[in-house]
């Protein structure tokens, strides 16, 4: 009997730690995935929101893509944050002692990355899905003719303009800490 207790429980931490290798490993190959899905999506909210600016369906389906896209852009930016961390390399005792102590944190970032990459994966496929199910094809401006699809129309340009973001950041104030810097850049490359 308690053979087989052992048993069970060393083939679920085998298959468990199969599962967790299979996910560090292919958590490169999902960012990458990822990314190309962001380009992907953002090339398809240009055309969505000048040519279907008045079409309910559309703008729900918009609204879960940009969502979809926000969500990604945070991951990107953790796993960056993290995947950077990974080149800092141990000199002394005391640094090799942390470096070891601070594994299993750095793999528990990395393993709720990648959870969330899958996460979004499914959420994705999902938008995809509601594409189909709801019948939401239309992208092309010649087809209907409607006031939104006229591209001289104000209030399309009126949305257009108040859904672009705005930088309130002052022209010579854009590299905090490094006005120096960029100051002797800007001479370097005017002299030439």
């Amino acid at each position: 009997m308690v053979d087989a207790v052992v048993s069970y429980a060393v083939q679920k931490l085998g298959d468990f730690l199969i599962e967790e290798v299979s996910l560090r490993q292919s958590l490169r190959e999902n960012v990458l995935w990822l990314r190309n899905e962001l380009s992907f999506m953002q090339a398809f909210l240009k055309d969505a929101q000048k040519k279907q600016e008045q079409d309910n369906l559309v703008q729900q389906w918009i609204f879960e893509i940009t969502s979809v896209a926000n969500e990604a852009v945070y991951i990107l930016e953790a796993y960056s944050l993290d995947a950077a961390k990974d080149g800092d390399y141990a000199v002394g005792f005391v640094d090799r002692l942390k470096a070891c102590s601070c594994i299993h944190q750095k793999e528990a970032k990395f393993h709720n990355i990648g959870k969330e990459i899958q996460s979004l994966k499914e959420r994705v496929m999902d938008i995809s899905r509601k594409r189909d199910t709801y019948g939401i094809t239309y992208m092309n401006i010649n087809a209907r003719e409607g006031p939104s699809n006229r591209p001289n129309d104000p209030s399309s340009s009126l949305i257009r303009t108040l859904r672009r973001a705005v930088s309130y950041a002052e022209k010579d104030q854009l590299f905090v800490g490094f006005q120096e810097v960029f100051q002797r850049l800007l001479d370097e490359i005017l002299k030439k």
